[in-house]
């Protein structure tokens, strides 16, 4: 706003009157402004017209013209104000509180006809006067010329009525040639040319020919160049002497007023009254209407011309850019500072909301300062703030008050932390997620469909209601925009093409030219197709219904997929013998570094914290066991007993009783080689008295399977621990929620579901909260002996367990692994030589007791370690020892060395 300026008030003694400042971007701009004012009240529109119509052809003179406009604009003030700007020098109409129209003239009183008419300027009539000419031609002659420039404006603007952008294209094509004339008078640069003016019309108005050949008339020379050749050797071909004569022609003829400056400068250059070098005309050329009241308001207010002409001064400086915006509050706050209104309003022009003042620019240093802190090194907090240096010169803010001290932060400032700097690595979407976004993508596509459906319906429906009240010859006149009714142009557009296809374009272009043929046949075929996606949105639910209720549950665990396999690496023999090497070879080289004898110390550490689920491990692997056919008799009576007699004994357990083993088949031989069943089935462990009493501790000499068969023992009780656990919590929750349910009944509130249930995501478990852990054993044995599919199993342990229930997935791979090594310690004879060995040395005292006493023990366990190294000579040789402490069983191992063993028995050398 503020850059075009203001226009200037009248001057005393200045030669110019301010009506020259105006053209015909001023003359359309105040037309267009009626014409939108009075769109729905034409009489107004075309009365005003009549006027300037009448002014033109001299039947009414300027306080005429000043009187009718006042008397038909009365209810709009804005458009009589803005009226003022092209009335001649010395009239002015004033609208005072009270509302009568108060008309000034040149000495108090109205003047004839004669003296306004040639003043008064024919841009502010909308082409309803003549322009007083300066040495350019007759005043008649240009009146036409003008006139006829406003009409062919106009064609433009009707023609492309639905193409607003080329009519505004037109326009800026001529705005950019006036503008140029006017800032290339007197320089060698004299901008655009009418032949470049004439060619991008040419191509702007394509296909529109009449127009194109109306415009060749307001530039002459331009189309007879652009079709002669404006080239040397075109010139050269035409005659010197109608060159001559052209030449002499365009002298004489002046230039069509629809392309002359905007502001053409006069012949005497205005003389401001203190000042000469800087000019009115400098300050601005054009601007709104409620500008225009604006400054004729400050002008009133201001009284004296010569502060008046002071205060455009300062906006001079502002629209050359030698003052900021707030340099420019400062500059005119003592002309607008009595006048809060007024003072208000120029802020508004000028786009600021309060006042704020510049700092001077010793201030503005801190700006380069700040860029040179380094943050990185500041303290931080968080990580996303970092504290500004105490050296940093805060920057002065004359506004705040003491609390604004107190409270508003100056030592901290944001320090992003951007994406390429993050260490978080955001999981893949399991393919049971992809499945649940994938059905949600979908129903939001066909909602979509649905629901622009449905509004391109209600549109048309609310356009045919509207038909249908009127008259048969107004329906044949009604026509619909581009938003076909509507207030979105995309929506019924999208709801059309996706029904018709490549057909759209003319279905469309129809419903705007003939709404009454088109819109029932359109809107009865959108009401079918509401019909047929409904109908198949149904069947769609019913799908996606059923893909929800098979991913929802998955979708939620998202270890499933990957514990399966990593679990399956892990249990491999090799891993579980690579793992206690690995811890080996780390203890060597902290020990070779600090040069010194290795220490005995355990290379793992597994704690059995529950020994109830030491019998819930046996029965799986025996369960297994006894339903294997390729497994021998034999060797199924011997792993039951070892199961359930030598292992308890190892863990300080009591021994099932009779009753609690399940019938095994008859034995018909010997067990093995070294051992018979007898002796795995006699009590090795402590007695009932002894497994009650904590520091007590086993010693057990193992070889690679035995290893392999204690490692995936602990892993197999560990996790049925963890299940239990789960299950004992989620009866816990289920408990604590029914008991605040029965309050919130009490209370008389009512409590809702589980919202998965009522969603129908998920079914409601078909076993009872106390009996998920036996439920969960039971599942396991159906899975072992082939009764239940894996998938269903994993189905109802996320049923029970949901995001917990990933660690039973592998539980049937798990006791296939334990029974397989259990298979190998029965079978193998270096493994039933590893059982013998420790039952011998249980019966000498080697092989555990009391901690307390373990120095009485010492050389007898060492010739235990040295016997089964000895029998271990071409295997790994472990040490493994189980200790109870505070009802729970610690197993320790270590990895034994076996190339320094002893060449003889500690015991025999000391006897």
């Amino acid at each position: 706003m503020l850059r075009s300026g203001p226009p200037s008030g009248p001057a005393p003694g200045t030669e110019s009157s301010p009506g020259g400042l105006f053209g015909v971007e001023d003359a359309l701009t105040y037309l267009d402004q009626v014409k939108i004012r009075f769109g729905s009240d034409p009489a107004t529109y075309n009365g005003f017209l009549e006027i300037m119509k009448e002014f033109k052809s001299q039947s009414i003179d300027t306080p005429g013209v000043i009187r009718r406009v006042s008397q038909l604009f009365h209810e709009h003030p804005d458009l009589i104000v803005g009226f003022n700007a092209f009335l001649p020098l010395g009239y002015r109409i004033d609208i005072p509180k009270n509302g009568k129209v108060d008309t000034q003239s040149p000495g108090g009183q109205e003047n004839a006809h004669g003296e306004g008419a040639a003043d008064f300027k024919p841009q502010a009539a909308a082409a309803a006067a003549c322009k007083e000419e300066r040495g350019q031609g007759p005043l008649e002659a240009d009146s036409v010329e003008f006139n006829n420039a406003i009409s062919y404006v106009n064609k433009i603007k009707t023609r492309f009525l639905d193409h607003p952008e080329i009519y505004r294209s037109f326009l800026e094509i001529l705005h950019t040639y006036q503008k140029e004339q006017l800032h290339s008078k007197g320089r060698p640069f004299r901008g655009m040319s009418e032949e470049e003016v004439f060619t991008e019309v040419a191509n702007l108005f394509r296909g529109q020919e009449d127009l194109l050949s109306e415009f060749g008339q307001f530039l002459p020379e331009a189309k007879r160049s652009l079709f002669t050749g404006s080239g040397a050797c075109e010139m050269n071909s035409i005659p010197k002497s109608e060159q001559e004569k052209s030449l002499e022609h365009s002298k004489k003829r002046s230039r069509p007023s629809l392309l002359r400056p905007v502001s053409a400068p006069a012949k005497k250059k205005m003389k401001l009254r203190g000042t000469k070098d800087l000019s009115l005309a400098a300050v601005g050329k054009y601007g709104t209407l409620q500008e225009f009241s604006f400054f004729d308001k400050v002008r009133r207010v201001l009284k004296s011309q010569e502060v008046y002409e002071n205060f455009l001064r300062c906006i001079a400086l502002f629209n050359q850019e030698l003052v900021s915006g707030s340099e420019l509050l400062q500059l005119v706050s003592p002309f607008l500072g009595k006048f809060p209104e007024l003072f208000a309003q120029f802020k508004s022009f000028l786009g600021v909301k309060e006042l704020s003042f510049a700092p001077p620019m010793s201030e503005r240093s801190g700006d380069g300062i700040s860029r040179e802190i380094d943050y990185a090194s500041c303290k931080r907090i968080g990580s996303s703030y970092r504290a500004l240096p105490k050296t940093y010169q805060q920057p002065r803010c004359s506004g705040r008050t003491a609390i604004c001290k107190e409270v508003l932060n100056d030592t901290w400032v944001s320090f992003p932390s951007w994406s390429e700097d993050s260490t978080f690595v955001s999981s893949k979407k399991t393919p049971y997620e992809e499945q649940l976004h994938r059905c949600e993508d979908e129903r939001f596509e066909l909602d979509v469909v649905l629901e622009t459906n449905l509004a391109t319906i209600r549109v048309l429906e609310s356009v045919q209601k509207k038909l249908s009240r009127m008259a048969p010859e107004d329906q044949e006149k009604f026509r619909l925009d581009d938003a076909l009714g509507g207030t979105s142009e995309v929506i019924q557009r999208r709801a059309i093409h996706r029904i018709y296809g490549d057909k759209a374009p003319e279905i469309i272009e129809s419903l705007k030219k003939n709404p009454v043929t088109a819109v029932p046949v359109v809107l009865k075929r959108l009401k079918a197709k509401e019909e047929e996606w409904r109908e198949a949105q149904q069947g769609f639910n019913k799908i996606w219904r059923e893909q929800y209720e098979k991913a929802y549950l998955k979708s939620l665990d998202h270890q499933a997929v990957n514990f399966k396999q990593n679990d399956t690496k892990a249990l491999r023999s090799k891993s579980l013998l690579n793992e206690i090497e690995s811890v080996y070879d780390e203890h060597q080289e902290q020990h070779s570094e600090g040069r010194s004898a290795p220490a005995s110390e355990p290379h793992l550490i597994f704690v059995y914290e529950d020994r109830q689920v030491l019998e819930d491990a046996a029965a799986l692997v025996g369960y297994y066991v006894k339903r294997q056919p390729a497994i021998q008799k034999e060797d199924q009576a011997t792993m039951q007993q070892l199961l359930l007699r030598f292992l308890p004994g190892l863990f300080f357990s009591q021994h099932p009783g009779p009753g609690s083993e399940e019938p095994g088949p008859e034995r018909e031989g010997p067990a093995g080689p070294s051992v018979e069943p007898a002796e795995l089935g006699k009590p090795v462990g402590p007695g009932p008295e002894e497994a009650a009493r904590d520091d007590v501790y086993s010693l057990f000499f193992a070889n690679n399977n035995w290893y392999f068969f204690l490692r995936l023992h602990h892993t197999l009780c560990a996790r049925l621990l963890k299940i239990y656990r789960q299950a004992q919590k989620q009866l816990l929750e289920y408990r604590a929620e029914k008991e605040r349910e029965q309050l919130l009944c009490a209370g008389r509130r009512e409590k809702g579901g589980d919202p998965a249930m009522e969603l129908r995501l998920k079914q409601p478990s078909e076993v009872e909260l106390e009996e998920y852990y036996p439920a969960f054993l039971d599942m396991v044995r159906s899975l072992l002996e082939g009764s239940i599919d894996p998938a269903q199993y994993e189905d109802a342990l996320r049923e029970m367990f949901t995001i917990h229930a990933y660690i039973g997935f592998t539980m049937d791979k798990l006791v296939q692994n334990i029974a397989r090594q259990l298979h190998h310690l029965v079978s193998d004879d270096l493994c039933l030589k590893v059982v013998e060995l420790y039952l011998n040395e249980k019966k000498r005292g080697a092989a555990g007791g009391n901690l307390s006493s373990r120095c009485v023990r010492a050389a007898r366990e060492t010739s235990y370690q040295w016997k089964a190294e000895r029998c271990m000579a071409d295997e790994n040789c472990f040490k493994v020892m189980f200790l109870q402490r505070k009802g729970q069983v610690i197993m320790t191992i270590e990895l034994l060395d076996t190339e320094e063993a002893q060449t003889e028995d500690p015991v025999e050398v000391q006897g």
